[in-house]
């Protein structure tokens, strides 16, 4: 393959995949988390980044409520890394944060639309 065809061919693979969320990471923005939806039942190295303006952070719980891990606050464009441990079953992923906006409402992340489901294992 000629080096210009070869250097076409390598952008297109990079575009195709520029803005997808693979394997085990998830993004958060205003006001989303989006990542798989399905997770192996192990020990789970999760990264998290916020490609948000406002500061971020994931929680995951399971079914009954009992948090099973959690980053800190993450910055705008500040990615962490999550170990979990998740059994098989349905677990959420949200952003906890209640926040006062610059009118003095109260904005609650999770209300907002920071939440999905993952199901992990089966």
């Amino acid at each position: 393959m000629r080096p210009r065809r070869l250097l076409v061919v390598l952008l297109l693979t990079l575009c195709a995949c520029a803005g997808s969320t693979a394997g085990d990471s998830f993004e958060l923005s205003e006001y989303s988390v989006l990542g798989p939806g399905h997770l192996d039942a192990e020990v789970n190295t999760i990264a998290v980044t916020n490609n948000g303006l406002y500061t971020h952070t994931l929680v995951i719980t399971d079914s009954s409520g009992q948090v099973a891990g959690g980053t800190s606050l993450l910055q705008s464009g500040e990615t962490a890394s999550l170990d979990v441990e998740l059994a098989p079953g349905q677990y959420s992923f949200t952003c906890r944060i209640v926040a006062e906006d610059r009118d003095g409402n109260l904005v609650d992340h999770y209300e907002a639309g920071m939440n999905a489901l993952v199901q992990v294992g089966d």
